[in-house]
């Protein structure tokens, strides 16, 4: 009787262990999108990043286009947020002969000018709560693509970080 229940042990302790990524990378959820974020609606002419950042003001509606990327990982994990990098920005895959695998990181760029050439965006929940899951992978939202987003400017915005508070967001294409 024991050794059964060493056993049945043996075998619960290795199926939990297979049930975690065998690459020890966090199994990441996906955000469950409003049904409202995404549209296909014609919208008024966008602004660049560049140009939004030059006057924040907080409660202000925006509507600003361009590209995921600005680090490696512009999504975050486990919060419904990614990085806007403005047009200005060269992703390596425009430079000759460079094989980035991530060329949305800009790594080529001089890291003060991606500081002012991106702004944070985020979906709120219908409580005014950060969106719980990452929006990698979602609706085609992968780093590199051309979005465009209206919003609301933060009141947590500053002159070294926008957030953007989105409303809508249509992925372009390319």
């Amino acid at each position: 009787m024991k050794s059964y229940i060493i056993s049945l042990h043996s075998i619960l302790l290795l199926m939990i262990g297979c049930t975690e990524s065998s690459t020890n990378e966090p199994i990441v959820k996906q955000a469950v999108l409003p049904a409202h974020i995404l549209s296909h609606e014609q919208w008024d002419p966008s602004i660049s990043v560049r140009e939004a950042r030059k006057n924040i003001i907080a409660g202000q509606t925006l509507t600003v286009e361009g590209f995921i990327g600005g680090r490696k990982k512009p999504f975050t994990q486990s919060k419904a947020m990614f990085i806007l990098g403005d047009d200005s920005l060269e992703t390596c895959d425009k430079i000759p002969g460079d094989s980035c695998p991530t060329p949305w990181d800009v790594c080529c760029e001089d890291p003060k000018k991606i500081s002012t050439s991106t702004i944070s965006i985020q979906i709120l929940d219908h409580n005014g709560s950060l969106l719980s899951g990452t929006l990698q992978g979602v609706a085609g939202i992968e780093p590199g693509k051309r979005v465009k987003v209206l919003g609301t400017v933060s009141s947590k915005s500053s002159s070294q970080a926008m957030i953007l508070e989105a409303t809508a967001l249509q992925v372009l294409p390319k």
